[in-house]
């Protein structure tokens, strides 16, 4: 077998179609991956899920291993010659495309991933003669480069850990960016903040990130459903949601912006605390989002929860994706200026994102930026996360901080 032949765009498209067929029951390539399977094992376990993991490469090959020209100018995916090779490019920027090919086992099956994408699941008990060609292809491109692989390190594990140090991408790694360095280098992303949030605004956040807890004083001795639709009409009316629009009750406001599955909260008597206490007590865990006050996705949304200990009721607010950080601000100060009690989630984090000093998580190119934290030290407080993209690439790498590449070792 010519591994030549197997440039990166066709590795790809073995591993998107493998994704969907992961079992593989036929004896010589069940027999073929436990070869590899137990040429990997003599590497040491990697992290905390007994991951066994080695880098492997595939060329980038021609243009025309990419796709055909014609086609994509017919389906009006490219205008020219030009636009296809600048998509070429886009998808394969350097002539080495790197694979993070991975193994682990838990109860007797034996799991195989490229880039965290399960390709391959390996049951003893499964039998199957039919073998797709996608997956017999890829198990034989991996029977050799993992093989060639092992050789290099077997003969000096050193260099083979000096040579992934020197030679790995940066969009395979992780790192952080200072946030105003990243403003340096794309200004257009700090408008947001400068737009809507003044250094008063910031005074107000600063203070409130102090406020971790409620003083006693200031807590709420009881609350209704229109208390908390007021709370929510403070915030709504701080981001001008309604500015157009005829006027509003502060429910009707919640009705058109929370999330809708809210438990009941908007069927009591608003005026009744009574009601609101009872309907707290029995209702507001019923899997509904009675809270989501801004609905987003799952990441997205800004929720005022509603809360109560021995000494009252007082709000918690929490909203600190990228996205949405600004709203939350605009809320957390209009609900500190009318002093109304509430503690505002991950308030040191929202607040060093807003003066630029807290740091962006880079992730590798392969890894959605969404709740990536594990990824990262706790003490860097990392809460909003990026990929490395396409432009300005090397100002960025520059400006970044990698973290240290984790070293190969031997069983023996």
């Amino acid at each position: 077998m010519n591994t030549e032949l197997f440039s990166a765009p066709y590795i790809d498209q073995l591993i998107n179609a493998c994704k969907n067929y992961p079992e593989i029951g036929n004896d010589i390539y069940k027999n073929k991956l436990a070869l590899i399977f137990n040429e990997l094992s003599e590497i040491e376990i990697q992290g905390d899920d007994d991951y066994r993991t080695i880098w492997i490469t595939a060329e980038r090959g021609t243009i025309e291993d990419f796709g055909d020209f014609e086609e994509s100018l017919e389906s009006g995916e490219v205008s020219n010659e030009e636009d296809f090779k600048d998509l070429w490019l886009y998808y394969y920027p350097d002539k080495l495309k790197w694979y993070k090919f991975s193994i682990s086992q838990y109860a007797g099956v034996r799991y195989f991933f490229i880039d965290s994408n399960l390709i391959f699941q390996l049951k003893e008990e499964y039998t199957e003669e039919k073998i797709h060609y996608f997956q017999s292809d890829l198990i034989d491109w991996l029977s050799i480069v993992v093989s060639d692989s092992m050789k290099i390190i077997h003969e000096d594990i050193d260099n083979y850990n000096r040579f992934i140090l020197n030679n790995l991408p940066y969009r395979k790694r992780i790192g952080r960016i200072l946030r105003n360095d990243l403003w340096k280098i794309f200004p257009e992303d700090k408008k947001d903040f400068e737009k809507s949030i003044t250094s008063e605004i910031i005074e107000n956040l600063k203070a409130i990130k102090n406020m971790t807890e409620i003083d006693k004083n200031c807590y709420l001795s009881e609350i209704s459903a229109i208390d908390f639709f007021r709370f929510c009409e403070i915030g709504y009316d701080a981001n001008r949601y309604f500015k157009s629009r005829k006027k509003l009750s502060a429910k009707e406001k919640y009705l058109l912006k929370a999330d809708g599955r809210d438990c009941g909260l908007t069927d009591l008597n608003e005026s009744s605390v009574t009601e609101f206490a009872n309907w707290y007590k029995n209702e507001r865990n019923c899997g509904g989002h009675p809270w989501e006050i801004c609905r987003g996705g799952n990441s997205t949304h800004i929720s005022l929860y509603v809360c109560q200990n021995e000494n009252g009721w007082y709000l918690l607010l929490q909203g600190s994706s990228r996205t949405r950080v600004v709203e939350t601000i605009l809320i957390a100060n209009a609900l500190f200026t009318q002093k109304i009690p509430f503690i505002l989630g991950k308030a040191e984090e929202i607040y060093n994102m807003a003066c630029g000093t807290d740091y962006i998580g880079i992730v590798p190119e392969n890894i959605t930026p969404r709740y990536c934290h594990s990824y990262f030290p706790n003490e860097d407080r990392i809460i909003d996360f990026m990929n490395l993209g396409h432009e300005r690439v090397e100002e960025i790498i520059q400006k970044s901080y990698w973290y240290p590449l984790t070293s190969f070792r031997l069983t023996s």
